[in-house]
């Protein structure tokens, strides 16, 4: 009889336990069309560009962080590569800040090209939201690790 009734409480309570609602896990999926919303509200708000200036601004902006994520890929891709000798150390590292020279040309260029669509005044705005931008979601992120994560 203590057998029957010390089972059945087991039961009971074993499926009290499976039928509970699983917590909801963070979610650590990166969205980029979220993420691209909200740089364009934040820096549409910060340099409080017009609908016509975010019309004409934003395609040159998504333009030039195309170019230079491509860029940034191919340095990684360099980065990663296990080089077999000095010599190909050397040439690595060559094209890597050959690299770097070049983002840094494609970023100047489309400045140059958003001071056509908008005022400098706004362009220097959107420049100064843009790093504040990405400042808070570095942030943010750090205040979202979890306590067992070690920090870097």
């Amino acid at each position: 009889m203590k057998r029957l009734i010390l089972s059945l409480i087991v039961a009971v309570c074993a499926a009290t336990l499976w039928a509970q609602p699983e917590p909801p896990q963070r979610q650590r999926h990166f969205d980029p069309v979220k993420f691209q919303q909200m740089v364009e509200e934040q820096l549409t708000k910060a340099a409080d560009l017009t609908s016509e200036e975010a019309k004409a601004f934003f395609p040159l902006y998504k333009e030039m962080r195309g170019k230079q994520r491509e860029l940034q890929k191919q340095m990684r891709e360099l980065k990663r590569a296990t080089p077999a000798d000095e010599k190909d150390c050397v040439e690595k590292v060559t094209q890597v800040k050959t690299l770097q020279v070049e983002m840094a040309t494609v970023e100047k260029d489309y400045y140059k090209r958003f001071c056509t669509v908008i005022p400098a005044s706004k362009v220097l705005l959107v420049m100064k939201a843009e790093d504040e931008f990405h400042r808070r979601m570095i942030q943010g992120a750090r205040n979202k690790r979890p306590k067992d994560h070690p920090k870097k």
